[in-house]
């Protein structure tokens, strides 16, 4: 296992929540368990079934990439004697990119040290061939691309680089969500793009999105990277008041407006959809930000049950487990029970 250490997805918070199971899947819930105690195959199983669904896929390859982290190693074996490379060669190309940011460690662009910094891009480096090999084998699957998205931000590709990648993630799915929450994050300012770039992208995707569909979440996600730059600068620079004023009168009439467009666009005809949690996470991250919408938050995050990611939104506050029950306390929604989920 060397430097990595298993982090399950578990109950935190008093036991209250299901933490890093952003999902409505009781198989992929099984498969994570086997996988985090070193039963591969179950892993490729689940793969195995995605074939004709690139969101599923996404996300199953998302949390089955995070369950095998230290067992890049063991992902590699199975290809002995395998007729079906492309799934194992995608997982291994994953999985070896999340362990490569498990290395690097938290924080912003350039804030890892020398030491970290060197053995995070040799990691990162060996994700290239199995992702592109699995490319080549199933060319119209765009899941591959998505993970060279983030790639590229790791190893600091160019941004000429970076958009041959993001063209070929779009031309094989234009609305796979993770796809466009890395884009948005290769946009942003905190990775050498701008709050402008982000803004921008985020605002196209809202407005072309399906009618239906949880990608104009991606609105939501990007006012909360913003908010989170701006309120961190301003502590930096010993700013409190500048602060203050700023959080307290961000939301105008404008911001709530497009967030609201943006919302009912996904609601209004919403079908089940695998990021449907994340997307209702991001909408009451934000809604709840505004005293106006915090009936919107609330609509929102009573659909999550007691489950919580790991990341955005809310460990930009903290832990995010902690600061979940805070906004379902705030908003006077019960905590759920020790037993559900």
């Amino acid at each position: 296992m060397g430097i990595f250490r298993r982090r399950k997805g578990g109950r935190s918070a008093g036991g209250a929540f299901v933490v890093g199971r952003l999902w409505n899947d009781v198989a992929l819930d099984a498969a994570v368990e086997a996988v985090e105690e070193g039963y591969l195959n179950a892993g490729l199983v689940l793969l195995g079934e995605t074939h004709r669904d690139p969101e599923l896929r996404s996300l199953r390859l998302d949390a089955l990439s995070r369950a095998a982290v230290g067992r890049s190693q063991g992902i590699a074996e199975l290809l002995a004697g395998s007729r079906d490379r492309a799934d194992i060669l995608l997982w291994l190309g994953r999985t070896v990119i999340d362990e490569a940011w498990v290395i690097r460690g938290g924080g912003f662009s350039g804030e890892a040290g020398e030491d970290r910094f060197k053995m995070f891009f040799a990691t990162l480096s060996g994700a290239h061939e199995p992702l592109m090999e699995a490319a080549r084998l199933r060319p119209y699957d765009p899941v591959p691309w998505e993970s060279m998205i983030w790639f590229a931000l790791g190893m600091q590709f160019g941004r000429a680089e970076e958009d041959e990648i993001w063209e070929e993630a779009v031309s094989r799915s234009a609305t796979l969500f993770s796809a466009h929450w890395a884009r948005l994050q290769a946009l942003s300012e905190k990775w050498g793009g701008s709050h402008e770039e982000m803004f921008s992208h985020a605002r196209e995707v809202a407005a072309s999105a399906p009618r239906g569909n949880p990608l104009t979440a991606m609105l939501a996600l990007a006012h909360l990277e913003y908010l989170r730059a701006e309120e961190r600068r301003l502590v930096v620079e010993n700013k409190m008041m500048a602060y203050m004023k700023f959080s307290m009168r961000y939301f105008s009439e404008r911001v709530v407006g497009e967030l609201k467009e943006a919302e009912r666009r996904w609601t209004a005809h919403a079908a089940a959809h695998p990021r449907d949690f994340e997307a209702h996470h991001l909408f009451g991250a934000v809604f709840i930000r505004e005293a106006s919408t915090h009936d919107l938050a609330a609509r929102h995050l009573r659909q999550v049950g007691n489950r919580v990611g790991r990341g955005a939104p809310w460990s930009y506050l903290g832990d995010p487990a902690e600061e979940f029950a805070a906004a379902l306390r705030r908003l006077r929604i019960p905590l759920p029970g020790p037993g559900a989920g």
